[in-house]
């Protein structure tokens, strides 16, 4: 089912990225060059030892979620990256190592470029295409968290949601059903807030009729225009 014939579809942009937290296929370039990186595999819930094994890392299969912890200690979802991105590129270049870690969320296969790589003028004069991609990609995560931030600035907890079931839906081909591939707790991590504040958002939107369902597996919207009209605030 699609949206209402009086609610046209919109197509997604980057910005879109920023309020259902994921990324996919932003460096597909990267892989004609792996032959500098080192190939590894880590299983489910593994943590990259980014530490001591300092590079930019590639994925190219699997899911990892990137972590964050705030001044007064609490950990937060930022990012989930799937296949074909690149990640730690800001590490890299900064030198500068925030605490956060990288957790993979299902089992992955990653390849690490050295840690000097992006400072190797013969690279960058033969790779032009990588070094224009990686440019882009970043400027990409840059507005991602920009919109992130101004999101969390403003509206209550339910408005947040209403604005990340819509950049779902709209990443889903603006159906009226589809998956959510996250549980409630990731969302709730995503979102910065707990769980049981979620699941009490989640009950007000069923209640008012903006949808019927939101599972991992399935969520339902009931009235499109609504769902607009609440994220829209």
């Amino acid at each position: 089912m699609t949206i209402p014939a009086q609610t046209p579809p919109v197509d997604s942009t980057d910005g879109e990225m920023a309020r259902i937290g994921h990324v996919a296929d932003l460096n597909k370039p990267w892989e004609d060059v792996l032959r500098y990186a080192v190939r590894s595999v880590y299983p489910k819930d593994a943590v990259i030892p980014h530490q001591k094994t300092r590079g930019m890392y590639y994925l190219s299969r699997g899911s990892v979620g990137i972590f964050y912890t705030s001044s007064c200690g609490r950990e937060r979802l930022t990012l989930c990256i799937e296949p074909g991105c690149l990640f730690n590129e800001a590490r890299t270049l900064a030198g500068y190592n925030p605490e956060g870690r990288f957790v993979c969320t299902s089992e992955s296969e990653i390849w690490r470029f050295p840690e000097n790589l992006l400072e190797d003028a013969a690279f960058i004069r033969e790779h032009p295409v990588q070094i224009a991609n990686l440019l882009r990609s970043m400027g990409i995560k840059m507005l991602i968290h920009y919109t992130f931030l101004a999101d969390m600035g403003t509206g209550r907890h339910e408005i947040h949601l209403c604005r990340f079931i819509l950049s779902l839906a709209r990443k889903n081909n603006s159906q009226s059903a589809f998956p959510c591939h996250m549980t409630q707790q990731e969302v709730a991590d995503l979102l910065g807030i707990h769980r049981a504040t979620l699941a009490r958002a989640l009950q007000r939107l069923k209640q008012h009729g903006v949808i019927s369902s939101f599972t991992a597996r399935k969520v339902q919207i009931s009235d499109w225009n609504l769902l607009l009209s609440l994220a829209s605030r």
